[in-house]
């Protein structure tokens, strides 16, 4: 199939755009709660718009459609902890995510995106993370990856330790 190049202008419009299944992640994000340290924005819906704002401003489609898809298996991995209230673990989102952007390799490719690289972003963005704690053979191995420094750009667009007032619209 030959993509074609559409350039949705806001979150909504490619959530208007989104296959149902994905509307519904979305929406069920919005009720999916996040630890407060990491994330003092709120729930995961609120934080994939951010991260999906501050991708916008790079005007690059892989990156929007990525911040779009990065943490949907929030909705199905987040857990409460037992012994910490107000604590939550998404252990192995990023994989339910992936999944995802595997599943919808087509409407990805229709919106104009590259499917290889939004599926490394979305794949690896929690493993850039842990970069530092890497032994260093491992960390240069990782950084020789075809598609590091985009992932590696990405987690500026994912952290919400910056000041994110400005990304909410």
């Amino acid at each position: 199939m030959r993509a074609k190049t559409i350039q949705p202008k806001t979150f909504y419009d490619f959530y208007d755009a989104a296959p149902a299944e994905i509307k519904a992640y979305i929406d069920r994000c919005e009720k999916t709660e996040q630890s407060k340290n990491w994330h003092p924005e709120g729930n995961v819906k609120t934080h994939t718009l951010i991260v999906f704002n501050r991708a916008k401003r790079t005007g690059d489609i892989n990156f929007m459609l990525a911040a779009f898809f990065h943490d949907l298996g929030k909705a199905d991995t987040t857990t409460t902890s037992p012994s910490n209230p107000g604590k939550f673990s998404a252990k192995m989102h990023e994989r339910v995510s992936a999944r995802l952007v595997t599943k919808y390799r087509d409407w990805i490719e229709s919106m104009g995106g590259d499917f290889d690289k939004v599926y490394y972003i979305v794949d690896q963005h929690m493993r850039v993370k842990h970069i530092h704690e890497m032994r260093p053979s491992k960390r240069e191995a990782f950084r020789q990856e075809k598609y590091f420094d985009l992932v590696n750009k990405f987690s500026d667009f994912d952290n919400m330790q910056t000041d994110y007032s400005n990304d909410l619209e």
